[in-house]
């Protein structure tokens, strides 16, 4: 998994076999390893309901994913889940996530 952050965008590149593992209703994720103690985590997983999420918790990122769009990311390779997270008063946070076309080129 590839993470990038910038400016109110957060977009998420998966392998196939975790879109896979994603559509079976695993939640994948990543680490940084920011010193010996610090740790940042960033989950992917799905829900049942129809929208996009990202929350955060002690020292986690989370977004969440309808669980149709996680078997379109399995299905369809060329397909990208793309929402707007809007909290009111902020700049809407906007969430993609695709699959690495680039790494599956070389499997």
């Amino acid at each position: 998994m590839k993470i990038r952050i910038s400016d109110q965008s957060l977009r998420v590149r998966i392998s196939a076999e975790e879109a896979n593992a994603l559509e079976k209703g695993a939640f994948i994720s990543t680490s940084l390893r920011i010193n010996a103690i610090d740790t940042f985590e960033f989950e992917l997983r799905t829900w049942n309901l129809n929208i996009g999420e990202v929350h955060s918790e002690k020292h986690k990122l989370v977004a969440s994913i309808p669980h149709p769009a996680a078997h379109q990311l399995a299905t369809d390779k060329g397909f990208v889940y793309r929402c707007e997270h809007t909290s009111g008063t902020l700049p809407d946070l906007t969430l993609e996530v695709e699959i690495d076309l680039q790494k599956a080129k070389h499997t």
